[in-house]
């Protein structure tokens, strides 16, 4: 029942005779998030109370202004030209950002949450904005990722000195140790490594989710990085009993990106091929031009990917089945991350059951010439790295 029919619905009462846009009023008074309208030009019309509130504003202050008086200075030109493809393209639709800000009459700043909805008054359109004040929850979120990145931080560094005494132990360093003595420190070592990986992934992820990755963009030769990636994580590899190999039939491929974010993604999809392939069995990669697109495959032969976990298999810390991947050392990170250096790279990330069982991953991504357009990047001499932020 819609807001205007339960109104009616109270006003045709016998014990009530209230007019349907004096409830209307009086709701929109008491929501906890600003309201305001807005004609196509920019003017505003209306201006809740909380959103006088929020922004420190009387509404006979705010009404007749241009919406631009709520915007900070350095934002206003962006935000024109979003008013202009909304009045082309109007239709509903949510922003959530940590650097979505608002302006409040003393000049200060907050973090808002904006949802937009066109409306028809006679023969105008309106704008109906609903405007949310985040600043709290970001300051949280805020705390809640640098926590978490200074625990990262402070853990990495002993982490990966136990894990390197670990397997110096193992392999006699000091001296020949007795069988059980071996196993335990094996298991130890295993656990170790497992609680490194786990650490990196959370820094990796903290990094590109905060904005703080930096991609020196320069000119890649496909084969050759997949091939070094390969042969750094032959003894991961040889840990769970898998063998890898690159299809004979790849090609070579250039392509603009950053080579240490690009191993990355092939290291990622080696690591989770290899913790879910049985023993013996063997990873596959290969590399094909596609047009202008070079595409990186890993076909593992494992269980394959359950059909109601595909939805979710790159969002954070998924994992289909959470045993088995506690199992597998796995975090539940690594896909997630893969798809997000490949977005930033201009690429897409997919993947596709393989047949006779296990699954393909498989990243695309814009070769040497199309690199430079898929980026928005400039022209810039071939010897010389770009900086993309």
């Amino acid at each position: 029942m819609s807001v205007a029919s339960l109104a009616c619905g109270i006003a045709s009462g016998a014990t009530a005779k209230i007019a349907p846009e004096d409830i209307l009023k009086g709701a929109i008074e008491v929501f906890p998030f600003g309201i305001l309208i807005v004609q196509p030009g920019g003017q505003i019309i209306f201006a809740s109370s909380e959103l006088e509130r929020m922004f420190g504003y009387a509404r006979d202050e705010l009404v007749g202004q241009t919406v631009d008086v709520l915007v900070p200075t350095n934002l206003r030109v962006q935000h024109a030209e979003h008013r202009r493809n909304f009045a082309v393209h109007p239709e509903m639709r949510k922003a959530n950002s940590r650097n979505l800000s608002g302006r409040r009459k003393d000049g200060s700043e907050l973090q808002v949450e904006i949802g937009l909805n066109p409306i028809q008054a006679g023969d105008g359109a309106l704008v109906l904005a609903v405007i949310s004040d985040i600043s709290d929850r970001t300051r949280i979120e805020s705390l809640k990722d640098e926590f978490v990145a200074t625990v990262s931080h402070e853990l990495r560094t002993p982490l990966t000195s136990i894990a390197g005494a670990l397997g110096l132990l193992i392999g006699h360093a000091g001296g020949n140790l007795p069988g059980p003595a071996v196993r335990l420190l094996t298991i130890a070592h295993a656990n170790s490594q497992r609680l490194v990986r786990l650490v990196n992934n959370i820094l990796d992820m903290e990094k590109i989710e905060s904005g703080k990755v930096v991609f020196v963009l320069k000119r890649v030769e496909v084969r050759a990085l997949v091939t070094q990636a390969i042969e750094s994580n032959r003894g991961f590899a040889e840990e769970y009993g898998v063998r890898i190999k690159l299809d004979a039939a790849s090609t070579s491929g250039d392509i603009r990106a950053d080579s240490d974010w690009l191993t990355q993604i092939v290291t990622n999809l080696l690591s989770n091929a290899i913790k879910f392939s049985p023993r013996g069995e063997e990873v596959v990669v290969a590399i094909k031009t596609q047009g202008d697109k070079v595409l990186i495959s890993v076909r593992d032969h494992g269980h394959g990917v359950p059909d109601e976990f595909k939805p979710r298999i790159f969002e954070k810390f998924a994992q289909a089945d959470n045993s088995d991947a506690r199992q597998q050392g796995g975090t539940g990170l690594g896909l997630s991350i893969v798809k997000q250096i490949a977005e930033r790279l201009g690429g897409t990330v997919r993947f596709d059951d393989a047949p006779g069982g296990g699954a393909i991953f498989s990243v695309e991504i814009p070769g040497w010439q199309q690199g430079r357009a898929a980026l928005n990047s400039p022209v810039v001499p071939e010897h010389e790295p770009e900086v993309l932020r």
